[in-house]
């Protein structure tokens, strides 16, 4: 009996130490993405000040450059 009871605590540590594992590696997955989508944005922002900026050189020069990279700035973060 006791060979039994010793035999189902050892499957049940080991059920429950691989529902933690399963846990831990569903958390850095989640790490992971959370981060590629932070990398996205700031991608998606970057490319919006540089054709705001290409747009306002090409039609008013470095000034233009300027406020066009500021405007495509403000656009990539709240669009």
């Amino acid at each position: 009996m006791s060979y039994g009871l010793m035999g189902l605590r050892h499957q049940m540590e080991s059920e429950a130490m691989k529902g933690l594992d399963d846990l831990a590696q569903q958390q850095r997955q989640q790490k992971r993405s959370e981060e590629q989508m932070k990398q996205a944005d700031r991608t998606q922002t970057m490319s919006a000040v540089g054709t705001g900026a290409a747009i306002g050189g090409a039609t008013y020069g470095p000034v233009g450059a300027v406020v066009g990279a500021g405007v495509g700035y403000l656009a990539g973060e709240f669009l």
